[in-house]
Order: structure tokens, then sequence, then C-alpha cells
């Protein structure tokens, strides 16, 4: 809705109004009145503007009830210091409108760095949308870019549209929203049926380049070295023959993993106010394509020292993988050789296990919470462990007698256990396609996203769901000291 006349001949296009007076207001809805308005550039107050019988919000100000002149317009920066002020008094605040007040100020205030929405629900199509403020012939325009899985559009807005736009995605389709300024991000999770989280980092970044045209980035070059080392990639920077589906899988891998990062908040917290190494963990790496993708994403993607390790038991791909790590010249990358369940990695902020065979995904889920990792991705296979132990409900005795109907409950089973066992060690599970099913069968990804303390509120679930197939035991509930059946659990030390 936009300003009334009355209030724009107060405040102007920009809803700046300047001076120190102080007039009496209306205080019932229809009624109008005579100025009243604060210094230091923000409006508190109309001329003339009927007082609206509800709230309403106009994109510049909103009304909001005033000591001293009955209903007032209110800006920005006022709503944002009064509801903080709330939330210290123990009244929670409009968490999303901060957000959105806070992007508004910084696009006011020239301050905008990026904008980043990313974990879209199921339903969309878009990926992530991407904006910056940018200068397109002496006027300022919001550039934003909407990702999908095969393009990318851009559309240059005016900052009205563009904060509109924004605010119309939040929570739908959009549960992640970072704002970077030049000094402070602000990192919005909105979790479906949860209480929205709101983190705010003080953290200088450099003044943006407002410029328009940018050559067009690749998440990763086709001419890399170490794509070329691994037989990905030719000498001439083509994809090898028979090797297209591995280079989508890398591609794929990696416009997944970006936007895992910002909702594990590497990227708004920690990335921003420490200069300390963001150690990532790949076990069971078998020859790497993944570790060296990972390692280049976090690389571009997060403004601190990256250190990533590679374990694998075969010792001879591990020479040669290091071998690639020398001669491509990637710096903070190597590999070992070990095994999940000997190892010992210290503190991780992102473990990944994309080749663990069975029993070895539960070995990495539990080192992911033993080692306090911000982010675990696991892609798991060959599911082995449950499948002579499930017991088929009464209702589906008779389909489960048939092989294949079996072996993919098994499967179903397996994961959805697994990912109620995360969520109960304090981990935000989510569980989705990795890559088609033409390349693979084998396409699922179970991503975590450390919340917080174990909950022994959601053991409950995981024992229902263990019991309706008559799972007793199984591989992940012991490494967390998790009890299937007595109700008896200890979560294992952080």
């Amino acid at each position: 809705m936009p300003c009334p006349a009355s209030l724009r001949a107060l405040c102007g296009p920009t809803g700046r109004t300047w001076g120190n007076e102080v007039g009496a207001g209306p205080t019932e809805p229809g009624e109008t009145g005579e100025v009243a308005k604060w210094g230091g550039g923000s409006c508190l107050g109309f001329v003339g503007a009927p007082v609206p019988s509800a709230p309403e919000h106009c994109g510049i100000h909103r009304w909001k009830p005033s000591a001293s002149a009955g209903w007032a317009w209110v800006s920005a920066r006022v709503l944002a210091e009064n509801s903080q002020g709330r939330e210290r008094r123990g009244v929670p605040g409009d968490k999303p409108q901060l957000w959105i007040d806070a992007l508004r100020e910084a696009i006011d205030a020239g301050s905008l760095v990026r904008v980043i929405l990313s974990d879209p629900g199921p339903d969309s199509s878009v990926r992530r949308l991407r904006i910056r403020p940018v200068e397109i012939r002496g006027e300022h325009r919001l550039q934003v870019v909407s990702e999908t899985p095969t393009q990318a559009t851009t559309q240059n807005l005016p900052p009205s549209s563009g904060i509109e736009s924004v605010a119309q995605q939040l929570g739908d389709p959009f549960r992640s929203a970072l704002l970077t300024t030049t000094t402070r991000s602000l990192q919005l999770q909105l979790r479906p049926g949860g209480p929205a989280r709101l983190r705010v980092d003080e953290c200088p970044t450099p003044v943006p380049d407002l410029g328009h045209d940018r050559s067009k980035v690749r998440r990763i070059e086709v001419a890399k070295p170490w794509l070329r080392l691994l037989g990905v990639t030719t000498p001439e920077g083509a994809v090898c023959k028979g090797m297209e589906s591995k280079f989508r899988q890398i591609h794929r891998f990696v416009e997944l993993l970006e936007p895992l990062l910002d909702a594990a908040g590497l990227e708004a917290a920690e990335a921003m106010s420490t200069q300390e190494p963001l150690r990532c963990v790949d076990v069971g790496c078998g020859k790497g394509y993944l570790t060296f993708a990972a390692h280049e994403a976090l690389q571009g993607h997060v403004r601190r020292p990256v250190r990533s390790r590679g374990v694998e038991r075969r010792e001879d791909l591990v020479r040669r993988v290091n071998g690639v790590v020398a001669e491509a010249g990637v710096e903070g990358l190597a590999f070992e050789v070990g095994s999940i369940e000997a190892l010992e990695p210290g503190t991780v902020d992102v473990l990944l296990a994309l080749h663990a065979c069975d029993m070895a995904t539960d070995e990495a889920l539990a080192l992911g919470v033993r080692s306090g990792a911000r982010l675990v991705m696991v892609a798991p296979c060959c599911h082995r462990e449950l499948r002579p132990r499930l017991v088929a409900p009464e209702a589906l005795r008779g389909a489960l007698s048939h092989g294949i109907f079996l072996e993919r409950q098994s499967e179903f089973v397996t994961d959805a256990l697994r990912a109620a066992l995360m969520e109960q060690a304090g981990y935000e599970t989510r569980v989705f396609e990795f890559i088609s099913p033409e390349h693979t069968a084998k396409n699922l990804m179970i991503a975590c996203l450390r919340r917080g303390d174990p909950d022994p509120g959601k053991l409950p679930a995981v024992r229902a769901l263990a019991g309706l197939y008559g799972i007793r035991q199984q591989r992940l509930a012991d490494r967390l000291g998790v009890s299937l059946v007595d109700g008896s659990a200890a979560s294992v030390s952080q």
C-alpha cells in the first residue's frame, strides 16, 4: 500500500522527515490530526491522514500506536529498536519483519552487500535467490538472480520492488535468508511449525561493487587442473566422453552444499567472526571427485581458511589423489589412509560420507555427532543391516513377501530411522534426491544441521518407528547410546 498523499507531503519520497516538532495526534480510527514528528531523520508522524482501523504497512512505514501522537507512522529503524527492546523484556519480536526492516535500511544507507535466500520448500523449482545492489545508467537497482537446477534468470528491479519480492518469498518457499551489510550479517531461519530464529553478527565487509555486468561465474570451472588430472576433463577443457554424468554429479553436489552451508550458519556466524579454519572431513572418499569439489566450493563460499581431509581405506587411491593435490597446486587439502570406525578427527565443521556402504553410513553420522559437526551430509547405499531382521507389520506381510518390495522397504526404514535418530541427537534433518535416478538408483542424500542439544522428547517417535518393524537394535542407535526397546537412552557426549 503506498503512503497517502498527506504522508508524502510530510516525509517526501524517501520516507524521511526532519526537525523536532511534536504535535497532538489522533487517537481513534478515522480521526485526523496535526503533525507529529521526531528529529534525526526518522518519520514518526503524519498530517491529516486518517487513522487506519488495523495496523497497515506501506513498504516504507508502518502504523503503530504512539504514546504522544496516537497512531503514527514509524520508521523501520525505530520498529527494530522497539522490537529488540521487547525481546530483552521477554516479549518476542517479529523476526521476519526485523530482517526486512534491516534490509530496507541497508538499501537506504547504501550499505547492502548481498542477500541470499535459500533452503526452498520441496515444491519450489527455484533453488536459490541471490540479490545484490547494482547501478545502471546512474540509477540504483537490486539485481535478483533466480537459480534453478538448469539455469539462472536475472532481473534488475527498483529497490521497492526488490524488497517486496524478497518479503513475499520469506518462509514460502525460502526458509533461510542471509543479509550481509558493510557492518553486520543477519541470518534468518524459518522452521516449519517452529519459531523463527534471527542471528545478528557484527562483521565488517567491504563496500559492494555496483557494477552491472559481470562475467558468468561457474560453480566449478571446467578448466580446473584437478578435474583434468582425475580424468573428468580433457587438456582442452572439454568433459571426457563417458564422464558427463560424473561432471553433472559434481555440479549438483556443489549446488546442494552451498545453501546448506548458509542454513547451518557457517557463512553467517563463524565464517565472518573468526579466522579459525573451517574444517571439512570426507570419510570413505574413494577417488576424491567430490572431496575436491567440496574443498573448492568451501573456499569460494566462506571467508576464512579451509582445511579439508579425505579419508580412504585403500592406500593406492590415497597415494594417487595426493599426487593430484600436489600437481594441481591445491592448498589446504590432503588425503590419508584410515577407516571411519577408527577415525578421531577432533573438531569438525562439515562432515561428508558420500560413498559409505551399509553401516559405514551409521558410523559417519555418529562421527559427525561426536565431533560436533555443524553440517553432516551422507549418501547411503547397500542397506544390508536391517533387511534380514525386518518384521513386516501385519498389513504389509503379503506385500513384503516379494523381494523387491522388501528391499525397498528396508532402505526406507533404515534411512527414516537414521533421520529420526539424528533429530533426537539435536540435528535438523533433510532428506532429498541427490542426482537423477537415471544415473544411479542410490540417489538419496541425508543432510543434518546441528540445532542444539539432544532432545529426549523425540525418542518415543524413534522407538515407535523401530517397534513397528520389530527392530530392536541398529548401528547408529548403538553408537548414540540409544535403546530402541526399553526406554533408556544416553546421548553421546559432545
